[in-house]
């Protein structure tokens, strides 16, 4: 396949995971406006704890398949349609009437986006060369974006006009549009550099990789304290817009639609500058964008007119974009390609859980000890990560095994 075909398999492929994700990342917005109180409005955050339980089935969907030449697409045309299946029955709940079946749906969607994001981040790693991991984390982290921009922004706005299930029903159909590149994915199992047996998924495997240098500074440390930063004052804004008298509409416009639109731009100029100059000094300038933003959002909880609000929420989707880029850059440098979905889901695993809890904790945070307080707590993690990132500065092995796919892959022996 040509480079221009991968890419777009992987726009196709993610644009229409972070679709499906949609539900999950109205639902606050939509459960405020409805007067649900904080405490269930990050608990509906907690399901994302869902798609972090991937990991226990991840070394499952790396084993069992078809030929290799179509293993994650085999994957891929299972989980897609069932997402579909579940949204149709997502339609039918009362989202206020009957929490309790509302998060238990929650969870099972969850599960199946997270078993469908372990066969799309294998994949990824298969399709994609070494020289252009960083335009095809830039293809992820902005398909991304807009993916949850169409499906979060048009969620919201359907939604406040037309209500909830017909929302959701018009998400489902949209979700089946990926399923055309399906037959256009042919993949390749690149031998490693030495010559030895490729890992096989597994326990071994998995010990080999957390005992790879750097992984411990970087998928131990680093990336979690990035990740809360980011995700804590995310998960301020809709409770805090909405407690302004913000309509959904113009929250979903804003929150979505700008920071989509800024968070692609960040992972677009960062798909360019990795392999210019390093991930490390993209990280360092990646965190100070971030906690400028935070600062930001601190004026806006202190009372700041709607101008502030909006370049606030332009400030935070940049740096999102371009952190969440450089972020999934190393994942793949780290990846081997016989057990890449195993691999990128374990290196994942533990920031993204310490995210969604900080995620989680946001608005009951905000509602114990008011909103300007949570942003300065979400500030100070992200000046942590600064400091963190500033040590590592100058040490690109500390912070990337290689940028050489042939480095990259080890036996796990």
């Amino acid at each position: 396949m040509t480079r221009r075909t991968r890419l777009m398999i992987l726009t196709a492929l993610y644009a229409g995971q972070y679709l499906a994700m949609s539900p999950l990342t109205a639902l606050p917005a939509i459960l405020r406006a409805e007067g649900a109180p904080l405490q269930q409005v990050g608990a509906i955050s907690l399901v994302n704890f869902m798609v972090i339980a991937k990991v226990l089935w991840a070394p499952l969907v790396d084993r069992y398949g078809r030929r290799p030449h179509r293993h994650y697409r085999t994957w891929l045309a299972v989980t897609q349609p069932s997402i579909v299946a579940l949204l149709l029955a997502l339609a039918a709940v009362d989202v206020t009437g009957d929490f309790a079946l509302l998060m238990t749906m929650a969870c099972l969607l969850g599960a199946l986006i997270g078993t469908q994001d372990i066969a799309t981040d294998g994949l990824a790693v298969r399709l994609v060369d070494s020289d252009d991991r960083g335009r095809a984390n830039a293809v992820q982290v902005g398909a991304g974006f807009v993916g949850a921009a169409v499906g979060g922004a048009g969620l919201l706005t359907v939604v406040e006009h037309a209500g909830w299930s017909w929302s959701v029903v018009t998400l489902a159909g949209v979700c089946l549009l990926p399923m055309a590149v399906l037959p256009r994915i042919a993949e390749t199992v690149r031998p490693t550099s030495s010559g030895a047996p490729a890992a096989q998924p597994g326990r071994r495997a998995v010990r080999a990789l957390v005992r790879r240098p750097g992984v411990a500074a970087w998928a131990g440390v680093l990336v979690p304290l990035v990740w809360m930063g980011i995700m804590l004052p995310q998960s301020l804004i809709p409770p805090l817009l909405v407690d302004r008298g913000w309509p959904l509409g113009r929250i979903g416009l804003l929150t979505v639609l700008l920071g989509g639109a800024a968070g692609v731009a960040g992972a677009s100029v960062t798909g360019r500058l990795v392999a210019r100059l390093g991930r490390g000094r993209v990280l360092l300038v990646g965190c100070a964008v971030q906690l400028v933003g935070t600062a930001m959002l601190l004026a806006v909880a202190a009372g700041a007119r709607a101008g502030v609000a909006t370049v606030a929420v332009a400030v935070l989707g940049l740096a999102r974009g371009a952190l969440n880029t450089v972020i999934f850059t190393v994942f793949m440098d780290f990846c081997r390609p016989a057990t890449a979905g195993t691999d990128f889901t374990l290196l994942s695993a533990w920031g993204f859980a310490v995210a969604v809890a900080a995620q989680s904790a946001g608005p009951p945070l905000a509602g114990a000890v008011g909103y300007g307080t949570a942003v300065v707590v979400a500030g100070v993690v992200t000046a942590a990560a600064l400091v963190w990132v500033r040590a590592l500065h100058g040490r690109e092995a500390s912070v990337s095994p290689s940028g050489s796919a042939e480095h990259a892959v080890q036996d796990a022996g």
